[in-house]
This record gives structure tokens, C-alpha cells and sequence, in this order.
């Protein structure tokens, strides 16, 4: 039985994770971390999770979290992620890590896209976690960066065409959508639903959407050369 740690345990991807997990025959989640809701049972903040998952939260204290757990999944965000990760691999634990922190492999274009990188030493370690095209190093891996959401869809739907050579990989067209929740469950304006209701907008136009050095990334080895996309993102009311 493995015992897993979710880092970051009430966002959505957070939570939704806890579900899965409840229902893996081979693990047993022994750590749930929350700022806001430390003290609370995660399942008294997520109802669903009732007789489930009956996990405490409890702040960000590692070293007492890394005697509960040997495997974590950090369900931070994007510089928290890079600053908690080495701490987890130097006690010997196995880390996926959900933010952006790792999923590039040129620090000097995460930086133009993100921020500073604190932890580029681990960069080249961490497997890209698609397991439909990296499962054998997924299943060794120390440090797995979990995708993002847009390029997980269009990677996986153009990884056989590209593979074939069966198009042209160069200035490839993507148009995705996406729900509310990609936000996360931070509340904000522009995703309210007397906001979005009934409406359907691009966003972050002009190639400025921080997922496409990733997108290309991926497709550019797939394709065995370098390619370059134009994408545009949508937010569906849903």
C-alpha cells in the first residue's frame, strides 16, 4: 500500500484528485494540506468526499508531513511548487507535481513566460507525465510534471497525425475551449456566472496564452523539427 500526500488538497484539482485516489485498490491517503481550511475534515469542506476521505487539512509543516507519506502530489501553484519540490526529493520521496514548474524544459523559457526558476538543477530530471507517450519514464521517474489542461487535449489529438507525418507541422491552427474551472477556485470577476452566462470570448489572444511554449514543446518532438502554433483560447460558460 502506498501512502500519498496531497500538497494543496482543496483547490480543484486538488479535491478532485482526493476523490480518485480514495478509490485506488494500492493507495492510502494519509496527508491532505489546506491553508484556508487547516483544522477542518477535507470531507466537512467537500461533502462528497464523506466516508471517503476523512483526512484532517493541515498547513504546509514538511517535515511532518514527509513521515506520513512516500509519494506527493503537489496541487500548488505555479513558484510554490518549485520551492516545495526539492525539499520532497531530498527526503526521498517520489513527487507529481500539477503547476507549470517543471513541465518546461528550457529554463530560459519558463522564465520568459513564468518567472525566476529557483530549482532548474531538477528540470532535466522531471519526465513530462503523459504516459500515452511516456510511460515507461513515468513509471521510474522521482519528478513527473503533470500537463496542462489545453495541452494535454492537443497533444494527444495530434501526436498520431504528426507522428505519420500526415500534416504540416508548420504554423498548425488550434482554437480550445474551456470551462470556468480552469480558473481554479479563486473567485474572480471575470469568471462570476452572471459574468459568463450565455457568452462564449477569447482570451488571452495574440499568442500570449502561457501554455503554448509547452504545446510546442511537445508537438516540436513529436514532429522531429520545431513547431510554431497559433492558439486561441476560449471560455465556455460551463
Amino acid at each position: 500500500m502506498l501512502k500519498v500526500g496531497i500538497i494543496g488538497a482543496s483547490g480543484y484539482t486538488g479535491v478532485e484528485l482526493a476523490r480518485i485516489l480514495s478509490t485506488h485498490p494500492e493507495v492510502e491517503l494519509t496527508v491532505a494540506t489546506s491553508r484556508q481550511y487547516a483544522g477542518k475534515l477535507l470531507s466537512e469542506v467537500f461533502p462528497n468526499l464523506r466516508k471517503r476521505v476523512d483526512l484532517i487539512c493541515e498547513d504546509i509543516q514538511m517535515e511532518r508531513l514527509m513521515e506520513r507519506a512516500d509519494f506527493f502530489f503537489a496541487a500548488v501553484p505555479h513558484k510554490t511548487a518549485m520551492d516545495l519540490v526539492p525539499v520532497l526529493l531530498r527526503a526521498g520521496k517520489k513527487v507529481v507535481d500539477l503547476s507549470a514548474d517543471f513541465r518546461i524544459r528550457d529554463a530560459a523559457v519558463y522564465e520568459e513566460w513564468y518567472q525566476p526558476h529557483s530549482s532548474a538543477d531538477l528540470i532535466a530530471e522531471a519526465v513530462y507525465g503523459l504516459p500515452e507517450l511516456y510511460r515507461d519514464q513515468v513509471k521510474d521517474a522521482r519528478l513527473t510534471a503533470n500537463p496542462g489542461c489545453y495541452p494535454t487535449s492537443i497533444i494527444l489529438g495530434l501526436a498520431p497525425l504528426l507522428r505519420e507525418g500526415l500534416i504540416d507541422p508548420a504554423g498548425l491552427i488550434i482554437d480550445s475551449k474551456s470551462g470556468t474551472s480552469g480558473a481554479g477556485r479563486g473567485a474572480a470577476v471575470g469568471t462570476l456566472f452572471c459574468e459568463v452566462t450565455d457568452g462564449f470570448r477569447a482570451y488571452k489572444v495574440g499568442g500570449s496564452h502561457r501554455h503554448i511554449p509547452e504545446i510546442e514543446q511537445e508537438l516540436s518532438v513529436l514532429a522531429g523539427k520545431p513547431v510554431t502554433i497559433s492558439f486561441t483560447p476560449h471560455l465556455l460558460a460551463i
